[in-house]
């Protein structure tokens, strides 16, 4: 755990538990490293990294209006802090955005792309509403959209709070950049160059989002995973589903394939 400052002296703080193949976890407008609060027994089989992007949580705001390159530049500042060659990058709804971007700028450095609840591009018109509701609630009452993320994710009510606070810290300004880069983000005609293994998942409720996975089709490397009678929150709310899916879709590609080559 700690902080990265850049020259001018901002922070960007991040979370590091565990050790082995790294797991680099993008979180959503808003909602800050603490909404992958059940990923964090992930890190008894892999490095867990955590960020606040700028603008969320503990991290400074770097830039007003960042746009979703700039995130994915302060996701490299992170892993080039660690010295860490590779890793899986996990996206959860819009942050999918930003791992995606990120894995088509800098495909050397993705060992996997893991994207929960994800879409290329903001394609049926109830995920639009849903972005724009979200922005317009967000310019009015901040205060009451937190807690309404937060209750939508998390039913204990000490780690209902805890993401509660920790989404009042983000910057609005930042918050609403972050919406808007990704209802207007399109990596969909660049599909075919995400070539790493990938898993998807998606609630089996949530068709307003799981029907962009056909989209995935033109990915060589692409695996499905529907969560039935699930909605979008899964990292939060079917949390043992969505640990137990990386951690055999991480067994099934590199272990099963590491030991077939010895």
């Amino acid at each position: 755990m700690g902080y990265i400052l850049n020259q001018e002296g901002q922070r960007l703080y991040y979370e590091d538990r565990g050790t082995g193949n790294a797991i680099l976890c993008i979180h959503p407008p808003g909602m800050g490293r603490k909404v992958f609060n059940y990923q964090l027994e992930l890190s008894n089989h892999f490095r867990l990294i955590l960020p606040d992007l700028s603008g969320h949580g503990d991290s400074d705001s770097i830039k007003l209006n960042p746009k979703i390159d700039d995130f994915v530049d302060e996701l490299l500042t992170v892993i080039n802090h660690l010295n860490i060659d590779q890793v899986l990058l996990f996206g959860y709804s819009a942050g999918g955005s930003a791992a995606q971007a990120f894995a088509l700028k800098y495909p050397e450095r993705v060992k996997g792309l893991i994207l929960s609840g994800a879409f290329p591009k903001v394609k049926s018109k109830l995920l639009k509403m849903e972005f724009l509701t979200g922005m317009a609630w967000l310019k009015k009452k901040p205060d009451s959209l937190a807690r309404i993320l937060s209750k939508s994710h998390f039913k204990n009510e000490r780690v209902k709070l805890e993401q509660y606070h920790h989404i009042l810290k983000s910057d609005p300004d930042v918050w609403y950049s972050y919406y808007k880069e990704s209802l207007f983000y399109d990596c969909s005609r660049q599909l075919d160059k995400l070539d790493m293994p990938m898993l998807l998942m998606y609630g089996g409720r949530a068709e307003w989002v799981n029907h962009h996975a056909p989209f995935y089709r033109e990915c060589p490397q692409a695996n499905l995973v529907i969560v039935e009678k699930a909605y979008h929150q899964l990292p939060a709310t079917h949390s043992k589903a969505v640990n137990q899916s990386i951690l055999d879709f991480f067994n099934r590609t590199y272990v099963t394939k590491d030991e077939a080559r010895a």
